[in-house]
């Protein structure tokens, strides 16, 4: 569902070059022998705060803020957003050992914890009248955005066998590069907007952080990644002496449970960058603060640090850190015959609690599918953050695939808060070069004293 999960394509067995990036074990006894990735993307967004009116869309909404229609439910309120660049890429096998290579870029951005005042701070401004002289109190709000490139090395194999069942491990090892990296965690802000230029803090704690791409280059960041993969695969057959691709194999099984660990890691910015842990208990003045700007990046920093008396000086030394959006995912693809098959997930972002890094959104997903060697084709059903549903579609054509998980606005005229698109166009060689034989009908021959008598003529 996912920019990077693509949901449609996540459980094919023929396009390991994909589903490698939710779990790096599926390019082990693939169908596809060598899966070359040419050029590929996906882009996703959600928010639960604003929406478009399905029935009557129209350019007017994005006049003024003021227009945008805001949903009724209350909060907190959350934004998500992951768009990735799949750059040049490929698995491959070697008997019961696969191997792949993959480039790509990646942006990711998540706000969570956005409180319900926000709606009549955004139509009015923070001196609207509902909140002006009263203690309002703001906790758990997460902001963090990461842009990097990464370039990985991926190896699995066989790990055990027993009877019909193989079991299926492999790892990525990604180099990271950051390009530029912002986060903000405010555990607590209690705050009082005295009238239109004047507002009181009484306590800001948390943590702010961000680099300075444009004085500090665009890869000022470094690190390492690592994804980690499990599949227990139940054959249609004994699985003793089982070897893939040696030399004809096609890796049918009766079902296949995963399980994977992904984006472990963090990307490490050097200078210069603006770091800061607070944690302010008295009360603090912000005089004219609708007249501030922020000219510079660096504007940013001293705008915080004049305003708000912060405990912790800001640090220059050492280097600033964001995490991965490291997530757990739990994986089943079940084969219902005749090239029909299921395929569920659930994937938990594990939570940035104590630490700037983006999270990466939870969600349930199935799939049912109907697969062939050069068409595929499914429709995606999942439920975002576990309670926002979504239908989409996906398709396959030998090795073009493009699709969406969230198209069901478009069949039941709902509010759109969301939308995504992927696609990737590679070549594929589904079999061992060994299988490729051709069969040539040949011509009987007929030689002289043979056993058989030449069938008579019939006039």
């Amino acid at each position: 569902m996912l920019a990077q999960d693509n949901l449609g394509i996540a459980g094919s067995t023929r396009s390991p070059v994909n589903t490698m990036l939710n779990n790096p074990s599926t390019i082990v006894d693939s169908r596809a022998f060598i899966d070359i990735n040419l050029i590929g993307a996906s882009i996703f967004a959600r928010n639960t705060l604003t929406y478009l009116d399905g029935k009557s869309f129209s350019t007017s909404m994005f006049d003024t803020m003021t227009t945008v229609p805001l949903t009724k439910r209350k909060g907190p309120f959350s934004v998500y957003g992951d768009v990735m660049v799949h750059g040049p890429s490929a698995t491959f096998a070697v008997k019961q050992h696969a191997f792949g290579i993959h480039t790509g870029a990646r942006v990711v951005a998540d706000v969570r914890g956005i409180p319900d005042e926000v709606k009549a701070m955004i139509t009015q401004g923070f001196q609207y009248r509902g909140a002006m002289g009263k203690l309002q109190k703001l906790k758990n709000v997460r902001a963090n955005a990461l842009a990097w490139g990464e370039a990985g090395i991926s190896y699995g194999t066989i790990l055990s066998r027993d009877g019909d069942a193989i079991l299926q491990g492999a790892a990525t090892v990604k180099r990271l590069f950051g390009v530029a990296g912002a986060g903000v965690r405010l555990d607590e802000w209690a705050y009082i907007v005295h009238d239109s230029t004047h507002l009181e803090s009484q306590t800001f704690k948390g943590e702010y952080g961000f680099n300075d791409p444009l004085s500090g280059g665009y890869l000022s960041g470094k690190g390492w990644g690592v994804d980690i993969g499990f599949t227990y695969k139940v054959r249609k057959g004994s699985s003793d002496d089982y070897i893939p691709y040696n030399p004809c194999t096609d890796g049918d099984y009766r079902y296949r449970l995963g399980v994977s660990l992904l984006d472990v890691g963090k990307v490490s910015f050097q200078g210069p960058f603006y770091h800061n842990k607070f944690d302010q208990s008295e009360s603090s003045q912000w005089n004219d603060y609708q007249s501030t700007t922020a000219d510079e990046i660096g504007d940013i920093d001293s705008l915080i640090n004049n305003n708000f008396q912060l405990v912790a000086e800001n640090s220059q030394e050492g280097r600033f850190k964001m995490k991965l959006p490291t997530a757990l995912s739990v994986q089943m693809d079940y084969n219902l015959e005749h090239n029909f098959y299921v395929y569920g997930v659930i994937t938990y972002g594990l939570p940035r609690l104590n630490s700037l890094g983006v999270q990466r959104a939870s969600y349930m997903g199935l799939a049912p599918r109907w697969e062939t060697k050069r068409f595929e084709f499914s429709l995606p059903l999942s439920l975002y953050e576990w309670k926002a549903p979504q239908m989409g579609f996906a398709m396959r054509l030998n090795s073009l695939i493009i699709g969406s998980d969230n198209l069901g606005w478009l069949l039941f005229n709902q509010d759109i808060y969301g939308a995504d698109i992927y696609f990737s166009l590679k070549y594929t060689a589904f079999r061992h070069w060994k299988c490729k034989t051709k069969s040539k009908k040949q011509k009987p021959v007929i030689r002289r004293g043979s056993k058989d008598p030449l069938p008579c003529p019939t006039w």
